[in-house]
This record gives C-alpha cells, structure tokens and sequence, in this order.
C-alpha cells in the first residue's frame, strides 16, 4: 500500500509542449523544471503571470494553454503563424509584434488591456468584446476593417499600413493617439475626440479634417493626402505639423506659440509669416510657390534644419540676422536672399534694367577679376553673398572698370550697379 501512495504522489499532470524552442526558452527562465522533455508540469505552468519569451525562434507556441494564470505574453520576433489563447482567461497585456501570425483566437480573453499584434499577416481582427481595451497596435497587416466603437476605453489606436475604406472612432471618446497613415481612408472624422494629441493620417485619400474640437492636439501628420486648406486656429498647443505633399494653398500658424518642427513642402503655399512661432527647430518649405517668408522670430540661432528651395518667386527670406553664420546651413535657392528688413528686400529684389544702364559683367563665371563693360564713371558697385551680406564695394572711374574679386570664395553672388537714379542687379559665379 505505501509503494502505490508513493507512486500516486510522484504522477504529476503535464501539457505537451511540441516546440523545442519554446520549451528551452522556459527552462533557461527556471520555469520549466523537469527539463527538456516536450512538456512542462501544469504546477510549474500555473505559478507563472508575466512570460517573456521574445525574439527565441519560435514557431509553435503550443502548451501556452497551461499557462492559466497568464496576464503578461511578451513573444514577438519569433515565426508563430497560429496562436490560441482562449484558455488565458486572466490576460491583460499581449505583445505579439513580427511574427507571422495569420490566425489569433482571442475570443476568451475579456480582460485585455493592451494588444500589439503589427507586422504580422492579419486579415482579419475582432476586439468588440473587449471592454477593458485601452491600447491597440495592429499596424502593417492585411486588414480590411477594423470595428472598435465598442472599446470605449480605448487611448492607443495604431493601425497604419493596412487596407482600411472606413476607420470610425467616434465612440472613442478617450482617445489619446491615433496613427491611421497608408490606408484608403476618404473621411476621417475626430469631432468627438477630445481628448486627442496625436494624429497621424498621411498616405490616405483624405481632403478635409476638423480640428476644432482637439484643442489639446501636440502633433498633426496628414501629409501625403489631397488637402487644400487646413485650419488650426484652435490649437494653440501644436508643437509639430507635418503636411507634405498636399495642395495646401494657405497656412497660418499664429496661434501656434509652441511649433517646432514644419514640415510643408510640396504644397501650393505663396506667403507664409512663421515670425510669432519663437520655438521652431526645424523648418522645410521647399517646393512650393513661395513669394514671401518671414521667420524673424528672434531665435533663428535654434534653428536645426531649414530648406525653403524650390521656390523660384522667392526673392526675399526675412531672417533675425543676416550675417549669421548658422545661415550658411540653411538650404535656399540661389535666387533667394536673407534680408533683415524690407527695405533691404527692395534693394535686392528689384532687377531693374535702365534705358540707359545696359552693362555687360565678365567673365562669368569669374577667377580674380569681374570685368565691366558699358559702364559710366563714378557708378557705385555693391556685392552681396547669396545669404544678403554685402561683401564688397567700388565706385567706378574713366581709369578702373573692373573689381578684383580673387579674395572672395567660391559660389554665387548679387552684384549692384548704380548710377544716378539707375540700378541693375546681376548674378555673377566666382569659381
């Protein structure tokens, strides 16, 4: 009789754990105790709430049912393409990122917080059932819908890179994030997201949103869409705006204190006044049909990147200071100039051909000397760098009609000629 109670005690209930590189990923963690086997002791199983197994080569995740307890799954880099967890009731947190996965059974599992399940091959995923869904990461899969009006705790929602028609979060009245970009998405209605400081949407078929109501919002992207106009009169808390590649026209930002980061090129934008916005790191314009731009907002030393090229109208970049040596990084059109006023624009822009004032400048490019034919005595020669900083000046006599210029470096250069009431500008190359 005690040989049979013995041997009763010793008989423990296992769960087949086919996937040798699931099991080794267990024992390596001490929950696994009776070794490599191709099973695992329901005992140890069901001691264990937070399992992490990333990035282990696994393609079977088979056993994970005897995992009872289970509220924290952390398997993604592996090869899984099925995964079932009905049997995790108590799952909170599932993380499942970079796998395969073309099938999920998570029907069962009603206490889920937070899902990440991109880049795997997803057609289709249902989260109606889940109350308690605060975040979902469903990003670079196949899906075609994605039905979330009953998840009204919902904060997280990133589903970019899918084949989304229709995307409706009006119910989502708690929503934090949204990054719905590369989709077929034509409307996309925020109205009753109030709560909103994140949307990303480029790569859509989108041509108007309403802002209105996320007076909270930090950082738009809607670039890549077909946008003509964009009003954010009130979100005064906008820090970044990316909207390349629209066919914005307009775009007034000065009740925009805190921007940081434009992003606005390829658009239809003529004028655009970025001097009240004190905060900006990085700027990029180029591409569209500037005719004006005003950034002396005090702080261009902090600027990181500026590109404004692409602009053939735009003569004139109004700056803080145009001797600055930061200007030197900032990317314009070899027609365009850093000025510090309008009446230095005036002087620059205007290329006026007098009747009486046709002079040749030569040669051009030039090396030591530029040579000036068809030119009066005592016209008075003014030479800018491209950034509006004068660099030097002659008056002319019957005796010199030519400016050596070999100290000047290499690069293009505005050149004034003045005379009387009369003045031309030329651009000259010095190589």
């Amino acid at each position: 009789m005690m040989f049979l109670f013995a041997s009763f005690s010793n008989a423990q209930t296992t769960t087949a754990i086919p996937d040798s590189n699931f099991e080794q990923a267990l024992i390596n963690q001490g929950i696994d105790t009776n070794g490599l086997t191709g099973n695992i002791l329901n005992s140890d199983a069901e001691l264990v709430n937070n399992l992490n197994i990333n990035d282990k080569n696994i393609s079977d995740l088979t056993g994970i049912e005897a995992f009872i307890h289970l509220k924290y799954l952390n398997a993604y880099f592996n090869n899984l393409s099925t995964l079932d967890l009905s049997n995790n009731a108590f799952l909170e947190v599932l993380d499942i990122d970079n796998n395969s996965i073309e099938t999920l059974n998570i029907s069962q599992n009603l206490l889920l917080k937070e899902i990440y399940v991109s880049n795997n091959l997803l057609q289709t995923l249902t989260v109606s059932h889940l109350p308690n869904l605060e975040l979902l990461a469903c990003s670079l899969n196949n899906l075609s819908t994605l039905n979330v009006s009953n998840n009204l705790e919902l904060e997280v929602l990133s589903c970019y890179s899918n084949n989304l028609n229709t995307l409706n979060v009006t119910n989502n009245q708690e929503l934090e994030s949204l990054n719905c970009g590369t989709n077929n998405l034509n409307v996309l209605n925020i109205s009753s997201n109030h709560d909103l400081r994140s949307l990303l949407c480029s790569g859509n078929n989108l041509n108007t949103i309403s802002f209105n109501q996320c007076s909270d919002i930090t950082y738009v992207d809607i670039s890549n869409n077909q946008f003509t106009e964009l009003d954010l009169s009130a979100n005064s808390g906008l820090k970044r705006l990316i909207c390349e590649n629209n066919n914005i026209a307009e775009l007034e930002l000065f009740n925009a204190p805190q921007l940081f980061l434009l992003h606005a090129s390829n658009n239809l934008l003529e004028n655009i006044d970025i001097s009240t916005n004190n905060d900006l790191r990085f700027v990029r314009l180029g591409n569209n049909n500037l005719n004006t731009l005003d950034i002396r907002n005090t702080r261009n030393h902090r600027i990181s990147s500026f590109n404004a090229e692409g602009n053939a109208n735009l003569t004139c970049i109004f700056v803080d200071d145009v001797q600055a040596s930061y200007l030197t990084n900032w990317i314009i059109d070899s027609a365009s100039h850093f000025v510090a006023n309008e009446t230095d624009c005036n002087s620059l822009s205007r290329e006026e051909v007098a009747q009486n004032l046709d002079i040749l400048l030569y040669p051009n490019p030039a090396t030591d000397y530029l040579h000036i034919k068809n030119l009066n005595s005592n016209a008075h020669i003014d030479i800018y760098s491209v950034n509006g900083k004068l660099v030097k000046q002659q008056t002319t006599t019957p005796q010199v009609n030519s400016i050596n210029i070999s100290l000047l470096s290499s690069g293009l250069y505005v050149v004034k000629v003045s005379y009387l009431n009369q003045s031309i500008t030329k651009k000259i190359l010095i190589n």
